[in-house]
C-alpha cells in the first residue's frame, strides 16, 4: 500500500475541497515483534483532515504519531476509502495500511479503523452560533 499521499489522490480522482467536517478516530495497531522478541503494539487518536471530493463521494487525510513505546515511535500517514453511508444518514470511512518503520527496530504495525460518524453530538453548528 503507497503511503504516497499525492499519489494517491492524483489516483483517486481528487481534488481539494472547502468542505470543513472532520472525523474523529481512536484505535490501536496489529501485534508486531522487537529486535528484544517483545511482542508490542501501539494506540492511536485523532483527527482527520476536512473532506476532499473524490468520484461522487469524499476522502480525509489522516496524519498522526502512534504512543510511544519502548523509546520509539510510528507515523500514520495515508488517505481514508470513500463515504461509507449508515442508516442514520451519516457515515464514516475505513482507513487500511502500515504504519512508518522505526528506525531503531526496522519493524511497521498494520492498522485497520473506521473513523467515528461526523458531529457525533448531533448538533447543528448553527444552534451553537445562537
Amino acid at each position: 500500500m503507497s503511503n504516497n499521499r499525492n499519489e494517491r489522490n492524483r489516483s483517486f480522482n481528487c481534488t481539494s475541497s472547502d468542505e470543513t467536517h472532520n472525523h474523529e478516530f481512536l484505535t490501536s495497531t496489529n501485534y508486531d515483534e522487537n529486535d528484544e522478541c517483545e511482542i508490542h503494539n501501539h494506540r492511536v487518536a485523532g483527527v482527520t483532515g476536512p473532506a476532499i471530493p473524490c468520484r461522487g463521494s469524499h476522502v480525509h487525510k489522516v496524519e498522526a504519531f502512534v504512543d510511544t513505546y519502548d523509546g520509539h515511535i510510528h507515523k500514520i500517514c495515508d488517505t481514508t476509502g470513500p463515504a461509507l453511508r449508515l442508516p442514520n444518514g451519516k457515515h464514516i470511512h475505513i482507513v487500511k495500511g502500515e504504519t512508518t518503520k522505526n528506525d531503531e527496530n526496522n519493524h511497521d504495525h498494520a492498522y485497520y479503523f473506521a473513523t467515528l460518524i461526523d458531529n457525533p453530538s448531533d448538533i447543528d453548528e448553527d444552534e451553537c452560533s445562537r
